[in-house]
């Protein structure tokens, strides 16, 4: 993927975020907060008010279905690659991990409505590394790079396995055990980002012993 596609990406994802909270806002301050707070569809009544939050929603969604449809064409293009060389990509595909975060809103949707899935965001933070993923691309896959990889991913996961035991441990011992939304919240935050930091350091870990090789 080129660096001007990249960008145009990059933003048009700013651009619909900033659409998204000004309808937000909007909707939050001169439309009673509605299809902000969460709407039954069958009592729905469309009103002209509603029409910035539909715009939003409608951008945001054309922008993910192009989104998805540019990362498969990329995918698809360089999947002959792949069976001897790294994919192409560019390392600046890896600003796209500021998308985590997104996890924070998921705390103000909890405190405002009781939901807590935007914390799943956390999990976006694994998008870094296609930073260093991007400075390996079209890398030949040769058997010292097959052996990186595997030792890459080991150590991710070892990493991984050490945070999941802390988790767990700080749940077991009591914490936020005065509430148990406080506690799923938690929960779901260190699985989505413990999940996020393996992917990131897979490739981080990689990166390092192949330059290091070289």
């Amino acid at each position: 993927m080129s660096k001007k596609k990249i960008r145009n990406l990059v933003v048009s994802g700013i651009g619909c975020a900033i659409v998204l909270v000004l309808a937000t806002v909007h909707s939050v301050l001169y439309n009673e907060s509605r299809l902000v707070k969460p709407t039954v569809a069958s009592e729905y009544v469309f009103r002209p008010q509603d029409l910035p939050m539909w715009i939003a929603l409608v951008v945001t969604i054309v922008y993910v279905i192009y989104l998805v449809v540019t990362l498969f064409r990329v995918v698809w293009r360089n999947k002959s690659l792949e069976k001897h060389h790294t994919r192409r990509i560019h390392p600046m595909l890896g600003l796209s991990g500021f998308a985590g975060f997104l996890g924070l809103i998921g705390f103000w949707t909890y405190q405002e409505f009781g939901i807590i899935y935007p914390c799943f965001a956390f999990v976006f933070f694994g998008f870094f590394g296609f930073y260093f993923e991007g400075k390996l691309s079209d890398t030949l896959k040769d058997e010292l790079y097959e052996e990186n990889e595997k030792k890459a991913e080991l150590k991710a996961y070892k990493i991984g396995f050490i945070l999941l035991f802390l988790t767990i441990w700080l749940i077991g011992g009591g914490m936020l055990a005065w509430n148990l939304e406080w506690c799923a919240i938690f929960m779901l935050s260190s699985m989505s980002m413990i999940f996020g930091i393996v992917l990131f350091l897979s490739k981080y870990f990689l990166y390092r012993f192949e330059t290091e090789a070289g």
